[in-house]
């Protein structure tokens, strides 16, 4: 079994395109959106906290 590994110049351009400006864009805007998400959370639990501190309620 023999398997060529040679592109065409076309096919590595096309290749290159769709790794560089689709899959790693899209990549990390999932990133970024977990993260937003994340920090977001983080924040509500933090005036939660801050809410009961005041109130002096045990959390």
């Amino acid at each position: 079994m023999s398997f060529v590994l040679a592109l065409s110049a076309w096919k590595a351009t096309f290749g290159l395109a769709v790794v560089f400006f689709v899959a790693f864009p899209l990549l990390l805007h999932g990133l970024i959106g977990f993260a937003v998400a994340q920090s977001l959370g983080e924040r509500a639990e933090n005036q939660e906290y801050l809410d009961a501190r005041e109130d002096n309620q045990p959390v």
